[in-house]
């Protein structure tokens, strides 16, 4: 049995994705509903009913399928079928429910304004039905007249909440994308930044005394501000989806030795170890490990002194995967103002996965890094 929380965190969005990829089998399924609960009214009634009720509740069920796609072509056709229903029946049929859906989906899909427009039809359309049909208006026309307008307020009220929650989770994943590609522009450029400033001051000592090595510095640094430049041109191409041309692979644990190389290069000596069984990880978890070794080691580069050294850390355990920052600096130095986001850039990218985030001085002095991630998270 799945508990309430798995459910709620795993099942629901993977359903509530995948009916947001497939609209069409939906609407499909809808319909075919639709049509068999009015069907079975007509066959179940007491009444004898022709070839032509039957061919009228088909037809008022098919535009359904067209709902989303095409919501107001979908509620004019319903919307005229219903006027073709005054002319050529004498009984309510049940697939008028069509037209509350169709006016549900218009009031959820549709321009506002034809919404608006579509409402009043629809609620014009409801004095000639309670005139018409006296099946519908057994208990008094007014009676029948208000239950019809009830449910057609009920069928536009709840699109329109519909399309209020929708506009909400659209400005939220809005909002998430721009708090990612903050993340990474701040990753891409303090990193490469942190690599720029130490070897611009290791070239400027050693032009004076080893110039092979202050020539070194300056390739070193001329290959960091180029992937640099390529990351940024990546993540703000994001913001403009329609100009740029397909995005690279995000960087993932492949690409960890050479991070490390480029931070060895900055003057940084690392040791890298690894422990446990390396597999294959989703996309998204292995650019998290990235991230966060690559923030890690851009803060050492930052704040752990001119003489400090770090290990990184892979640790492969059953269901996670852990990376593992350590330095043997003097922690934060007085020209850390405060104002960074390296470590909540890291929280940020850790715990929506599932993981944790834990960061703080060594006893024996030095800072440590650990963020473990389920390795599952795919999200």
């Amino acid at each position: 049995m799945i508990a309430p929380a798995t459910y709620a965190r795993d099942v629901l969005p993977r359903v509530h994705s995948w009916l947001d990829r497939h609209p069409a089998a939906v609407d499909a399924v809808l319909a075919s509903v639709v049509l068999g609960f009015s069907l079975t009214t007509l066959v179940g009634g007491t009444a004898a009913h022709g070839a032509v009720e039957i061919a009228l509740t088909g037809l008022l069920c098919a535009p359904l399928v067209l709902r989303r796609r095409a919501p107001v072509l979908a509620f004019a056709a319903i919307m005229l079928l219903c006027g073709a229903e005054l002319l050529v029946v004498d009984e309510f049929l049940a697939g008028n429910a069509a037209a509350l859906v169709a006016l549900y989906s218009l009031t959820g899909y549709a321009p506002r304004r034809l919404a608006v427009t579509g409402f009043g039809v629809a609620l014009a359309g409801t004095v000639p039905y309670a005139l018409h049909f006296d099946d519908l208006a057994e208990r008094g026309r007014w009676l029948a007249w208000l239950a019809l307008t009830v449910q057609l307020v009920l069928a536009a009220v709840l699109g329109d909440r519909m399309r209020a929650e929708r506009e909400r989770r659209a400005a939220l994943a809005a909002a998430e994308e721009r708090a990612r590609i903050a993340r990474e522009l701040h990753d891409v450029v303090a990193h490469s930044l942190s690599v720029v400033i130490a070897q611009a001051d290791g070239g400027r000592y050693a032009a004076t005394h080893d110039p092979a090595a202050a020539s070194d510095a300056l390739r070193t640094i001329a290959a960091s501000a180029r992937e640099a430049q390529g990351e940024m041109r990546r993540a703000l191409g994001l913001l403009d989806r329609k100009r740029t041309p397909p995005m690279a692979p995000q960087p993932g644990i492949g690409e960890l030795p050479s991070l490390l190389e480029r931070t060895r290069d900055a003057g940084l000596p690392i040791d890298f170890s690894e422990r446990g069984h390396a597999r294959p990880l989703p996309a998204a978890t292995g650019m998290t490990v990235y991230r966060v070794a690559q923030e890690a080691l851009t803060n050492v580069l930052k704040h752990a002194g001119p003489r400090a050294a770090a290990t990184l850390e892979l640790r492969w355990e059953p269901e996670a995967v852990s990376v593992v920052v350590r330095d043997d600096g003097t922690g934060a130095t007085p020209s850390a103002d405060g104002l960074g986001r390296g470590l909540q850039g890291m929280r940020e990218r850790v715990e929506p996965r599932g993981g944790t985030l834990r960061a703080g001085p060594l006893p024996r002095g030095g800072f440590e890094v650990r963020a473990t991630i389920p390795a599952s998270a795919a999200r």
